[in-house]
């Protein structure tokens, strides 16, 4: 049933994975090339601007020849603190025809036409020939100004100056850079459908539980619900098959029928109150309640219920103990776990309750003779529908929702509930909440 879900998860899960693997890899070659390319540029500039903003030194006319400046015209390095670079210059004529004495060697012809091509580009740029790179920055010198250039004049003519520098090594190095981060992140991407796949697993086992747990709440609901619609319907037909009798005679099943609808009627809310719960649609009024008195009200109502099996009822309560909590719904919580002691408590036992202030907490406990709870089933006493005996709860009337929803009520005040017992001596339920 959830292996689509488990698919989907594990698609989305490696999809992200690898998404931020790629995008760290491509910030990191980013960084990294804006950094050297960043470094050249910044080479190349340095010398630029010996070019455009030093005063000239000496003056020869472009349409004569520069000889006496070539040698500190050609090739030169530009040093750092942490950084030295070769650049070469290659000079241009308005006719865009070279100084042939300034090219480079090395340079062949097919290079220098590229070079010329590129003449016009603004802005540092990148020209590749023959497995090799240069970075390239282009100077257009005017007659305005021509008076700022460190070596030559152009006096009556416009022309150019290329800065040229070998970033071969630099290139290979990212490219190299580059293919490391493409096989990271292919080997990446293959772990990240199987780390997709653990996180996916993980992911599944609340929705798992969640669901479990709501089959089995809709499969005790339907169970709890289908008998006394069965003793309903049973009872019902007993009615029909005498429509000449009157209430008196069929008392009984009316009676009956009534039983049944009073604790339909008590499950749903049961359910109805743990399903909002759930949703965490039901607000709780918090204001300071007095725990000791609102116990001795709820001992008054449960009177009639003790003495119709002779129970012996007692309690120690001290009036005075406050605590921040709904006042309607720690009377709820009373009602139950008193309620819970009385029903399973045989005719002439004992039910004590007890209120008193420990160490910064109001502490209620309810102690019970009765045939108490397996050591196997305590454990679970507080699971929705849960119970023990359930030939013996049906009759008594109840459902297994009570201690469900005492539980919720205590978690809510911030407290906690607690049960202890021994089969066939009795039940103590435990109550923690924090005083004021």
């Amino acid at each position: 049933m959830f292996r689509k879900t488990k698919t989907r998860l594990t698609l989305l899960n490696a999809s992200v994975m690898f998404l931020i693997l790629a995008l760290l890899g491509s910030s990191m070659y980013v960084y990294l090339r804006t950094a050297i390319i960043g470094q050249i540029d910044h080479a190349l500039q340095t010398r630029a601007a010996e070019y455009t903003f030093q005063r000239p030194q000496t003056a020869v006319l472009f349409s004569e020849g520069v000889a006496a400046g070539i040698a500190s015209i050609g090739t030169f390095n530009v040093t750092s603190r942490a950084y030295e670079r070769s650049i070469n210059t290659i000079v241009w004529d308005e006719e865009l025809t070279p100084l042939t004495t300034l090219i480079p060697e090395r340079y062949p012809v097919q290079l220098v036409e590229k070079l010329k091509r590129s003449i016009h580009l603004t802005d540092q740029f990148n020209i590749r020939h023959d497995g090799l790179v240069y970075r390239v920055m282009n100077i257009k010198i005017t007659e305005d100004n021509a008076k700022a250039l460190s070596y030559i004049s152009i006096m009556d003519h416009d022309g150019y100056i290329q800065l040229i520098s070998d970033i071969s090594t630099e290139t290979g190095m990212l490219n190299v850079v580059m293919g490391l981060i493409v096989i990271g992140i292919v080997f990446g991407g293959g772990l990240s459908i199987f780390a997709g796949l653990y996180l996916a697993e993980r992911a599944l086992v609340p929705i798992r539980l969640s669901w479990e747990k709501q089959q089995q709440f809709v499969a005790d609901a339907s169970h709890e619900l289908r008998t006394p619609l069965a003793v309903l319907h049973t009872h019902t037909e007993l009615l029909l098959r005498h429509p000449d009798h009157t209430i008196e005679q069929d008392s009984r099943e009316i009676s009956t029928i009534l039983n049944e609808i009073r604790r339909m009627k008590k499950m749903v809310n049961g359910l109805l109150t743990l399903s909002q719960t759930d949703a965490d649609k039901l607000e709780l009024h918090m204001k300071p309640v007095l725990l000791g008195r609102l116990s001795e009200q709820v001992l008054k109502q449960v009177m009639p219920l003790a003495s119709l099996k002779d129970i012996d009822l007692s309690w120690q309560v001290k009036p005075d103990i406050v605590v921040h909590g709904d006042e309607e719904r720690l009377q709820q919580l009373l009602m139950i776990v008193l309620d819970n002691a009385i029903k399973y408590t045989p005719i002439n036992g004992t039910v004590h309750l007890t209120c008193k202030a420990s160490s910064g907490y109001a502490a209620l406990t309810v102690t019970d003779n009765g045939n108490g709870v397996d050591a196997v089933d305590l454990p679970y006493i507080f699971d929705r529908f849960y119970r023990g005996d359930k030939g013996r709860t049906r009759t008594e009337g109840g459902a297994g929702l009570g201690l469900s929803i005492a539980k919720w009520i205590v978690t809510r005040h911030n407290g906690r509930i607690e049960a202890s017992s021994v089969q066939y001596q009795g039940t103590k339920i435990t109550i923690a909440l924090p005083a004021l």
